[in-house]
C-alpha cells in the first residue's frame, strides 16, 4: 500500500471502531425508535425507521469512500482539527472553556501551536482554522468524539444524524398540509441519494442542511400550529446561530422565504378580493423590505459582510473564476464548467440550470457525479412534463396561488441562483445545493398536485422503490 493510504487508513479507522459504533448506532437507533413510536400512523413510523437505516448506508459509503476515493479532503481536516482539540484539552482541561470561547484560530491563540505542529500531510489544518466557519464543525465534533472513543466512524453518523432530524422536520412541515403525499414529501426529504450523502459525514453541509429543517419545523409549529413554542423558540436561535457562522447566505434565502410565507398565509383569510389583491401586494413589498432590512442587519458583523446585497454579485463572480483557475491548474477535471455570459438574466438562468437539472448524463465523471445526475434527470424530465402537459407559464405562476409553493419556489431558485452562478465545479455545486433540492422538488410535486396532473409512469416506479406503499 502506498505511505500515504496508510496514513490515512490510521487517522480515520481503529480497532476501537468495532465496539464504538455499534454503542453508537444502538443510542442513535433507541433514539429514532423513541421518535417513531410518537406517531400512530404506521406509514410515518416505517418512513422513520426507512430513512435511519437510508442514512446508515449513506454514512458507511461517505466514510469509506473518504478513505479509498477522496484520500481525506475537507472531513480529514476536520476530524484532525478534534484531535488538535483533545491533545490541547489533554494538556490543559482548562482549554475547553477556551475553545469553547474562540470563535476563530488566530496566529496569537495559545491552540495555534496545537495545530501548527500536529504534523498533518501538507500542514494545512492552521490556515484551514482560521475562517470562523471552518473552527466551528470540529467544535462540534468533540462531544461525539468523547461519547463515543474518538470514532471518525461515529463522528460522521451523529453529524448525519443531526442532518436526518432537520430532514425529518422538513417532512413533517409540509406533510402536516398534504399529509396524502407523504410519499413524494418523504422522497423529496429524506431520500433523495445525492442530498443524504452529502449531509452524512465530518463536513459543514449536514449541519446547516439540519438546521434549516429545525427552523422550517419550528416557524410551523410558532406561527400555524401555535404548539411547542418554547422548544421551537429554541431551536430557532440553535439553527440561526449554525448558520450565521457557517454559511449565512442560506439564512439569508431561508429568512426571506419564510417571510413570503407567513404574509402571503395572512392574506389568504382576507375574504374580499380587491382587499386581498391590494393587502397581497403591501404585504408582498413588506416582506421584500423587511427581508432586506434583516438580511442587511444579520451580514453587518465582519465574518457576514461578504453576503451583503451589494456585494453578492461581485463575490459570485470571483468565486467562479477562482474555482475555475483552480480546476485548470490541476489538469482541467471534467467536472469543471463555465457559464459563458456577463449578462446577468443569462447568469441567472445559468446558474439555475446548472444546480436543477446539470450534470447531465454525458457530464458524469465519477460515482458521486451519478447521484446528483440521477437526481437532476429526474429535475429535469418532471419539469418538462408539466410545461408540456400545462404550459411554461403556469409553471411560474401556479405558484404565486399558494403560500407553501410561493415559500418553496423562492427559496429554490434564489438558492439556485446563489449557488449556481458562484460555483464552477460540479462536486463543489453538488455540495452546495443540497439545501435547496427538497424545497424544489415539493415545489414540483405540490404544483402538479395543485393542477390535477397525474405523475409520469417512470416517476410513479421511482416512488415505488423510495418509499414503498404500506396498506
Amino acid at each position: 500500500m502506498p505511505e500515504s493510504f496508510n496514513m490515512l487508513l490510521s487517522v480515520f479507522f481503529s480497532v476501537s471502531d468495532l465496539v464504538a459504533f455499534p454503542v453508537c448506532f444502538l443510542v442513535l437507533f433507541f433514539i429514532i425508535r423513541n421518535r417513531a413510536g410518537h406517531n400512530k400512523d404506521p406509514r410515518i413510523r416505517m418512513l422513520y425507521f426507512r430513512a435511519f437505516y437510508f442514512k446508515l448506508i449513506c454514512v458507511l459509503i461517505f466514510t469509506f469512500l473518504t478513505e479509498f476515493y477522496f484520500k481525506g479532503g475537507d472531513t480529514g481536516l476536520y476530524y484532525q482539527a478534534t484531535q488538535d482539540f483533545r491533545a490541547a484539552i489533554k494538556d490543559n482541561p482548562d482549554n475547553i472553556q477556551l475553545i469553547a470561547e474562540t470563535p476563530k484560530l488566530t496566529y496569537k491563540s495559545p491552540l495555534f501551536d496545537y495545530f501548527y505542529y500536529d504534523g498533518y500531510t501538507g500542514d494545512l489544518t492552521y490556515n484551514y482554522m482560521l475562517a470562523q466557519a471552518n473552527f466551528l464543525p470540529p467544535k462540534l465534533a468533540l462531544i461525539p468524539s468523547y461519547l463515543f472513543g474518538n470514532s471518525y466512524l461515529c463522528i460522521s453518523m451523529v453529524f448525519g444524524f443531526f442532518a436526518l432530524g432537520g430532514a425529518i422536520r422538513l417532512f413533517k412541515t409540509f406533510y402536516y398540509f398534504y399529509p396524502k403525499l407523504y410519499r413524494e414529501l418523504a422522497f423529496a426529504c429524506l431520500f433523495l441519494p445525492s442530498v443524504c450523502y452529502w449531509s452524512s459525514g465530518l463536513l459543514k453541509d449536514p449541519i446547516t442542511f439540519g438546521s434549516v429543517g429545525y427552523i422550517t419545523y419550528a416557524f410551523l409549529n410558532i406561527f400555524v400550529r401555535k404548539k411547542q413554542i418554547g422548544a421551537s423558540l429554541a431551536w430557532i436561535v440553535i439553527g440561526v446561530f449554525l448558520l450565521l457562522v457557517i454559511k449565512v447566505y442560506i439564512l439569508l434565502v431561508l429568512v426571506m422565504a419564510l417571510l413570503v410565507w407567513q404574509f402571503a398565509e395572512i392574506n389568504k383569510v382576507i375574504k374580499n378580493k380587491t382587499l386581498r389583491s391590494i393587502f397581497a401586494g403591501m404585504t408582498f413589498i413588506a416582506s421584500i423590505g423587511i427581508g432586506i432590512l434583516l438580511l442587511q442587519y444579520l451580514t453587518s458583523m465582519e465574518a457576514a459582510q461578504q453576503y451583503q446585497l451589494d456585494k453578492i454579485a461581485g463575490n459570485a463572480e470571483y468565486q467562479r473564476q477562482m474555482f475555475s483557475d483552480i480546476s485548470q491548474a490541476s489538469g482541467g477535471s471534467d467536472s469543471h464548467f463555465t457559464i459563458n455570459t456577463s449578462n446577468p438574466v443569462l447568469m441567472v438562468f445559468g446558474g439555475i440550470v446548472a444546480t436543477f437539472y446539470r450534470p447531465f448524463l454525458w457530464e458524469i465523471n465519477s460515482p458521486i457525479a451519478l447521484l446528483s445526475a440521477f437526481e437532476s434527470a429526474i429535475f429535469l424530465f418532471l419539469t418538462l412534463y408539466f410545461m408540456s402537459k400545462k404550459g411554461v407559464k403556469r409553471f411560474f405562476t401556479i405558484p404565486f396561488s399558494e403560500p407553501r409553493i410561493l415559500m418553496c419556489f423562492l427559496f429554490a431558485f434564489v438558492f439556485a441562483v446563489a449557488v449556481g452562478t458562484a460555483s464552477a465545479n460540479f462536486g463543489a455545486l453538488s455540495r452546495y445545493k443540497i439545501p435547496c433540492m427538497p424545497f424544489y422538488l415539493i415545489m414540483v410535486i405540490l404544483i402538479y398536485h395543485k393542477m390535477n396532473l397525474p405523475y409520469p409512469k417512470w416517476f410513479n416506479k421511482v416512488l415505488n422503490i423510495a418509499v414503498p406503499q404500506i396498506r
